[in-house]
């Protein structure tokens, strides 16, 4: 009965390690912000604590097997990476902790090659209490599911750099469209004559885009920033805007003013509220006077090109919706997955277009960059604001040919309107984040509003 009781504790711990050593080889191939990735992500540290009971347990039973350099050497790994797996447990794997999870991480891979060094040679053995009648089997599966994994990490990691997601890398179309019809979704776009989209060529509901309290949670000073940014005073809580727009509105009418909308107004805009209802009706709603919020950038999957004119496709997360649940227990599981493993939050709010310097420019130029033509003016085509261009054509970006200063090496839009400044908040690098504030050049709006401490930063 104890040979048995021993053998099916055994059975036990291979089925449930091996399926560890699996699971553990998708979490660090793959960072997909999906529910199934998410599921793992929280299955990890529960499966790690039982297969270290089962193989305490196992242990017990069978101590005098474990004798010799490598079979001491791999349980003390495994204990060390049992005991950095639960710290991570606790304070999560976020940046100023990444030692520890290269710690823990080499540990148990290290003590899993040293354990299966240690077994190989007595699994031969007849006499060993370690031999079972599937006891080459066992190892053999071992074997094979601990190279399989290491491999299928191995193979997706590098096709992810060999082949980045061409969704988030923004390059212009070899013909340039020959009228607003052919931009963005087209002229049978629900936001047309903007360029801004969505996936399925469907709106996306105003709350989302309100979301930006649910931000501050975790990133309280960036969201403090923002509260004083343009970016929050980009909609109808900034009077210059609102007037420009009614005076649009009764001039040509609703529809021309959805290019302005595309890139100010996506409580509105995106959500087909704009499109219904005249602005005055609407102005002075929640959605009105929200601005641009976190989700105005980080919602964005695609940049069509750096033509501007609000090109950029919107995509609504479906885990957002744990994030913005009335349910304490279901917004605490989901804060708890973002410190245990950022990977699926950061891959959903953090495009490479957000953080490479290659790419930041064109990010920008979506919304800093207009035309102007018949569908808007009733008119002809004509440009309007441009700061994408004259960044490029000035010595600041390096790009430049007939400049007369070259700064000592080129800048792009995070490096003047988005410093680094000091904070302790999750997503820090080093205990900096890039302020939010996008300071500019506009004094009016934050004077008009009494944030002096905004018109310093800008002056």
């Amino acid at each position: 009965m104890r040979v048995k009781s021993k053998t099916s504790l055994g059975k036990l711990l291979l089925v449930l390690g091996l399926l560890l050593v699996v699971n553990s080889a998708y979490i660090a191939a793959f960072g997909d912000p999906t529910l199934f990735y998410v599921v793992n992500g929280l299955l990890h540290p529960a499966l790690g604590l039982l297969v270290a009971a089962l193989f305490v347990a196992f242990l017990a039973q069978h101590r005098g097997d474990f004798a010799g350099f490598a079979g001491k050497g791999s349980v003390a790994l495994l204990v060390l990476a049992t005991v950095f797996g639960i710290y991570l447990a606790i304070v999560g794997m976020t940046r100023p902790h990444s030692l520890v999870l290269y710690a823990h991480v080499g540990a148990a891979v290290t003590g899993l090659l040293a354990l299966m060094v240690h077994l190989r040679p007595r699994a031969r053995v007849p006499n060993s209490e370690l031999r079972t009648p599937n006891s080459q089997t066992a190892w053999r599966w071992s074997a094979g599911v601990l190279m399989a994994s290491a491999a299928f990490y191995g193979a997706v990691t590098l096709y992810h750099r060999l082949y980045p997601n061409p969704r988030y890398v923004i390059r212009n179309p070899q013909t340039v469209p020959l009228s607003m019809d052919e931009e963005g979704g087209g002229a049978q776009s629900f936001m047309f004559p903007s360029s801004a989209e969505t996936p399925d060529g469907k709106p996306i509901f105003s709350e989302f885009f309100m979301s930006s309290e649910s931000c501050r949670r975790c990133h309280r000073d960036i969201y403090d920033q923002w509260q004083s940014s343009m970016h929050h005073f980009a909609s109808f809580n900034n009077q210059w805007y609102r007037k420009s727009i009614e005076y649009m509105q009764d001039t040509v009418g609703i529809k021309p003013s959805l290019w302005c909308g595309g890139c100010h107004d996506h409580a509105l805009s995106i959500a087909n509220q704009m499109q219904k209802f005249p602005i005055r009706d609407i102005e002075n709603t929640r959605a009105g006077q929200n601005g641009l919020g976190c989700m105005s950038c980080h919602a964005i999957v695609h940049v069509d090109s750096s033509m501007g004119q609000g090109g950029i496709t919107f995509e609504y997360p479906k885990l957002a919706e744990l994030a913005e649940s009335n349910n304490p227990l279901l917004r605490f599981l989901h804060d708890y997955d973002v410190k245990l493993n950022p990977k699926p939050h950061r891959n959903a709010f953090l495009k490479p277009f957000h953080r490479l310097p290659d790419q930041v420019p064109q990010f920008c130029s979506a919304c800093h960059k207009v035309h102007l033509d018949v569908p808007v003016n009733h008119y002809r085509w004509i440009r309007g604001f441009n700061d994408y261009d004259n960044w490029q054509a000035s010595g600041v970006s390096g790009q430049g040919a007939r400049s007369f200063y070259y700064p000592p090496k080129p800048q792009n839009c995070v490096d003047c309107h988005m410093p680094l400044v000091r904070s302790g908040n999750f997503g820090n690098t080093k205990g900096f984040v890039h302020s939010h504030r996008f300071a500019a050049a506009n004094t009016a709006v934050p004077t008009s509003y009494g944030d002096l401490e905004q018109v310093e930063e800008v002056e």
